[in-house]
């Protein structure tokens, strides 16, 4: 036991972080370096946002983008500081990347990230996202990234979603490392090595061929069932605004004004 962690942490800092890092660069198409950032784990992404969130609301006020991800607040206590607020006009601003509100990045999510001084975002469908949209959906982050925790999601767009595991990376002088580091160094002693290993193990190129063919199916759902179309944004989350009467088994689906359809495509070969 007197080198278990120290070896534990040898390993997530010197080879399991690098190759993470290296992933997202490859993937945002060379728009992001994370050179500058620090890498700390929990048990799940839901674990370590939930701290953060926690932590700033006991501070001071977060804003979430409305219809955007409900678990940034789930997990907290302080639920009357975190708030549904398109203008970012807080502590700390939450988005997921691209957005469970219609899986997409839209101008006004990126002025609401440009309002807050700090921001946590939740790369979780990011890699399912075309190429050329992922490099544009970078580019559009890049200016927030010096302010911003990122929150790496493996269990939706990296395919592990039978071992959790939550990594974030922070700027070296960012405010909040130097607030929380002993909490978050603790955290990471205990991140999940397993999870870690498979993803390393784990095939991109092959996944990002599932996800293509994924894209392809639910395209051809909506489009069976009458539904509108759009060739961007992930496969696994789309919305849209019905003109009239909303049919009775969409009925359930409505919230603040939108249809929204999250999608689990089967397997496949």
């Amino acid at each position: 036991m007197t080198t278990h962690y120290t070896a534990g942490l040898d390993f997530f800092h010197h080879e399991f972080i690098p190759q993470v890092k290296a992933r997202l660069a490859d993937l945002s198409g060379g728009v992001w370096s994370f050179a500058n950032h620090v890498a700390y784990a929990a048990g799940s992404d839901v674990d370590f946002m939930a701290h953060i969130v926690e932590a700033m609301a006991a501070r001071g006020r977060v804003c979430l983008y409305p219809g955007d991800w409900f678990g940034f607040r789930v997990g907290c206590t302080q639920t009357d500081r975190i708030v549904w607020d398109s203008s970012g006009a807080g502590d700390l601003a939450c988005l997921c990347v691209p957005s469970v509100r219609n899986g997409h990045l839209t101008d006004d999510m990126v002025g609401f990230l440009d309002s807050a001084p700090a921001c946590l975002l939740n790369i979780n469908l990011y890699p399912t996202l075309n190429p050329i949209e992922r490099e544009q959906v970078a580019a559009r982050l890049l200016p927030v990234l010096d302010k911003a925790i990122v929150s790496i999601s493996f269990s939706r767009g990296f395919g592990l979603t039978a071992s959790q595991l939550g990594v974030v990376l922070v700027p070296a002088d960012h405010p909040l490392r130097s607030r929380y580091e002993t909490q978050w160094n603790w955290f990471t002693y205990f991140h999940n090595a397993l999870a870690a290993l498979a993803f390393l193990a784990f095939d991109l190129s092959e996944q990002q061929r599932v996800d293509r063919a994924r894209a392809t199916w639910v395209q051809a759902w909506l489009e069976q069932h009458g539904l509108p179309t759009v060739t961007t944004g992930s496969y696994y989350v789309k919305a849209f605004e019905v003109n009239g009467e909303v049919p009775a088994w969409m009925a359930p689906l409505r919230r603040g004004g939108l249809i929204r359809l999250c999608f689990k495509p089967p397997q496949t070969e």
